[in-house]
């Protein structure tokens, strides 16, 4: 089918993107100290494949959208989209719809899209990227990025626990880490409004990129968008396309800076305030140095400041370690409300739940499974607010004689806010908009946190980790520890 639409402008947008979280867009390929590696260029510094960015903004637009029937919405979105019809029934529907339309008999396998999508590249200091074989890249910078720290995973069993050989790892791209990227839209005056929600999903909260985004990995803040609309009818415009330079280095003119923002009515806001009642936790790193048997993880974030960038150690609190805890006593109050117990052979728990398969996905063998609907992104704390200096010493006790075995001392650090008034914040958002039975479970958990019920982090046996605090949802409260309401 021939496409009758005019294209008489060109939208084009450079947006530079900076991580918010870590970022993990892996290349599929392993080295022997690590199980999976991030994407990365010809410089060795990671990047964002294009085929990625396109892929999640296209999936905002279709998420929703089925094919078995025809209607000139749809027509719209896989002419601005490209598709391909694999179905049969899509296919025939396709040809009934525009056999009616323009009585046409025959239809093409799919559309190629009329938007344009670069690969976004790593900025190197705050206004350039690395281009040429012959890039002028800092030492320190590359040093950094050629080598980047990883985070280690295990999976979890329906029971709770490691499964055998389960443990993994992969690399992690720096917190602070900016990219730049390219979109270029063809199309007509109409197109606008069209162009305006593409960017405006820039700013979304499911604008994540990678995998692991479910667990607190590609959350992408715009740090700056800069856009321009040409007419091709207007000789000044038209001249000022063809003189267009395509270099990220290269400042073109007559681009104003703009930022249009999300409209996700969709998504569900909650924010906890917490502050720790005995002022230790930990979120273990799983090893200690030479001062104790056990720290708090940490992680080195990016800065970009005097034409390079800085990096600086933080605490890192993971939002998997606040996912698995949510996740195990969301079962609980599900089943609770349902009236299903274990010892009458009814309740269930792990991936078995209905509510923790809902809000935070499955795996499926042979069959599709589906991805979370909590999004909780990493929390990261300077040495500023928190500190990880406070030593505890144990001993692990013979439960035979009630004493000290042999060898058996230990020490592990914990955390601690220097000022007692400082709190702990995260934010969770919920792309579920039903309000039910599992949407109240979810909050009930979360209102546990708040009433230091569910201790969250490592060693929570011995009195670490138990938080008080108020939940807001959608900047309503909720609950009130210090109102008890």
């Amino acid at each position: 089918m021939k496409n009758k639409m005019a294209f008489t402008h060109k939208y084009i947008a450079r947006i530079v993107l900076e991580a918010e979280t870590g970022l993990f867009v892996g290349s599929g390929e392993a080295s022997l100290l690590k199980d999976a590696l991030v994407q990365k260029d010809i410089h060795g510094l990671p990047m964002i494949q294009g085929t990625s960015l396109f892929g999640v903004l296209r999936h905002s637009f279709l998420d929703n959208v089925t094919f078995d029937t025809f209607d000139e919405h749809k027509e719209f979105l896989i002419n601005l989209w490209g598709y391909q019809f694999f179905d049969k029934e899509e296919k025939k529907a396709f040809e009934s719809y525009y056999k009616t339309k323009d009585n046409k008999k025959n239809a093409p396998d799919g559309f190629g899209s009329r938007l344009k999508i670069s690969s976004a590249y790593m900025l190197i200091n705050e206004n350039e990227v690395a281009e040429g074989l012959t890039a002028n890249i800092p030492q320190n910078i590359l040093d950094k990025y050629t080598n980047l720290p990883s985070r280690q995973h295990v999976r979890i069993n329906d029971r709770g626990v490691a499964e055998k050989n389960g443990l993994f790892d992969n690399e992690i791209v720096y917190k602070g880490t900016c990219f730049i990227f390219e979109l270029e839209l063809k199309g007509n005056n109409e197109d606008k409004k069209h162009w305006d929600a593409i960017l405006a999903n820039l700013s979304s909260p499911l604008f994540r990129i990678g995998q692991g985004t479910r667990n607190g990995y590609g959350q992408l803040n715009i740090y700056s968008l800069k856009q321009r609309v040409y007419d091709l009818n207007s000789p000044s415009d038209f001249e000022a396309y063809l003189n267009f330079d395509p270099s990220f280095n290269h400042k073109n003119e007559g681009f104003t800076s703009n930022k249009i923002k999300s409209d996700d009515s969709n998504l569900t806001e909650y924010k906890l305030i917490l502050k720790p009642d005995d002022s230790f936790f930990i979120f273990s790193e799983g090893f200690g140095d030479n001062e104790a048997d056990n720290k708090p993880v940490t992680e080195e974030i990016a800065m970009y400041k005097n034409g390079t960038i800085e990096f600086k150690k933080q605490i890192l609190i993971p939002a998997s370690s606040i996912k698995g805890a949510l996740s195990h006593r969301t079962a609980f109050h599900y089943n609770k409300i349902e009236k299903q117990f274990i010892d009458e052979g009814k309740g269930t728990k792990g991936k078995g739940n209905e509510a923790v398969k809902v809000l935070f996905g499955y795996e499926a063998e042979g069959k599709e499974g589906q991805r979370g609907k909590v999004i909780i992104n990493d929390v990261y704390y300077s040495d500023e607010k928190v500190k990880s200096d406070k030593i505890f010493n144990h001993v692990a006790i013979d439960r035979f004689t009630g004493g000290a075995l042999d060898g058996a001392l230990f020490s592990e650090k914990v955390s601690y806010f220097k000022e007692k008034e400082t709190s702990f914040e995260f934010t969770v958002y919920l792309d579920y908009d039903k309000e039910d039975k599992i949407k109240e479970a979810f909050e009930e958990t979360l209102k546990d946190v708040c009433k230091g019920l569910l201790p969250l982090g490592g060693m929570t046996t011995k009195g670490h980790g138990i938080f008080t605090g108020k939940v807001l949802k959608d900047t309503q409260t909720i609950f009130d520890y210090e109102s008890n309401n």
